[in-house]
């Protein structure tokens, strides 16, 4: 299973150093995360999902089936409305 680490951060604007930074990380390790090299718990999921303002089924992978398709773009869009809503 392919997360979306990297895919959900780029639609969203962050480098890499900007996303790691609020949990204490160096942009290495995003970039081993991205690459499947280190595999994140639940807790980091959730911080890191918090960063990016959703929750951490946004990484999951969108595969064919019953499942609705967005780009990249659109749940970055829908994540933003979300957040301004919320504030």
């Amino acid at each position: 299973m392919r997360f979306r680490y990297r895919e959900i951060r780029k639609s969203l604007g962050f480098t890499q150093k900007q996303a790691a930074s609020p949990l204490g990380k160096t942009k290495q390790w995003l970039s081993e995360v991205e690459r499947g090299n280190i595999k994140l718990d639940y807790e980091e999921a959730v911080k890191l999902a918090k960063v990016y303002g959703g929750t951490p089924d946004i990484f999951l992978p969108i595969e064919s089936g019953n499942v609705v398709q967005t780009s990249p773009d659109q749940q970055a869009n829908d994540q933003q409305a979300a957040c301004k809503e919320a504030s």
